[in-house]
């Protein structure tokens, strides 16, 4: 089975990461899913952001959990990357759901929060993806445990991914435990051994953000379910290549 190609925030070496038009460009350019971020804004409703601030991405300013949806919604988003593109807004996660459902798009969402506490944003996020019938083309994601340990508690079958930035054996068995599916390292720690010792403890690999052609090339092995890469465009010639040489 090939390595799946996942765009980071979408088509973010191109495009404002997090928009729709990353996440339309990153389907064009041939990419098998995406990577995106989720939060709750003040009044529960669940977007797509990476940073706790809006500041670096959008013409506003301000902790995005302390804004409303309707405030989001005057804001746009801001910066080099923007310039002579159409207007782009923070999407909801309802908004990106509604564009994917009906496509063989493979999506990880993964949940931004400052702590594993409960929120509700795990319920939030599978009641969406509930609604929308995309369960068979998730993964949920986090670098907390705890909002792992309630997404498999609320929906077991889902397919799930704990972050790590290091990983060793300790970590692989504590994923297990928890019933991940799959672990998420750094690319920084790949290396043969984790790799047969997460296939030891039945667990998936998805890796990132892995950008260089060079990099791309190693890392697209039997052995890795997905690389989380910046750059799709780049991942997808690689994989290309692969197909015509078996």
């Amino acid at each position: 089975m090939k390595t799946l190609n996942l765009a980071h925030r979408g088509f973010s070496s191109q495009y404002p990461e997090n928009t729709m038009i990353a996440f339309e460009q990153a389907y064009q350019a041939g990419a098998d899913g995406l990577e995106l971020d989720v939060q709750l804004t003040r009044d529960g409703e669940v977007v797509i952001f990476h940073d706790k601030m809006i500041d670096r991405m959008t013409n506003g300013s301000g902790t995005l959990s302390d804004l409303t949806l309707r405030d989001i919604k005057w804001v746009s988003i801001d910066g080099l990357m923007q310039d002579g593109l159409p207007r782009q807004k923070i999407p909801t996660l309802e908004e990106y759901l509604s564009w994917v459902h009906d496509k063989d798009f493979l999506t990880n969402i993964e949940l931004k929060t400052p702590t594993g506490e409960d929120i509700r944003l795990e319920r939030k996020v599978l009641d969406l993806v509930s609604h929308y019938g995309v369960e068979d083309r998730i993964i949920i994601s986090s670098f907390h445990r705890l909002n792992m340990a309630r997404v498999k508690k609320l929906r077991p079958a889902i397919q799930t991914g704990l972050l790590v930035p290091g990983c060793n054996d300790h970590i692989l068995k504590l994923t297990k435990e928890l019933g991940m599916d799959y672990i998420h390292p750094h690319a920084l720690s790949l290396d043969e051994t984790l790799i047969e010792h997460a296939h030891h403890f039945e667990l998936g690999v998805n890796t990132w953000t892995v950008n260089e052609l060079a990099d791309l090339e190693k890392v697209a092995i039997d052995g890795i379910h997905a690389v989380i890469t910046d750059f799709p465009d780049r991942l997808k010639l690689v994989q290309d290549k692969r197909i015509k040489v078996l």
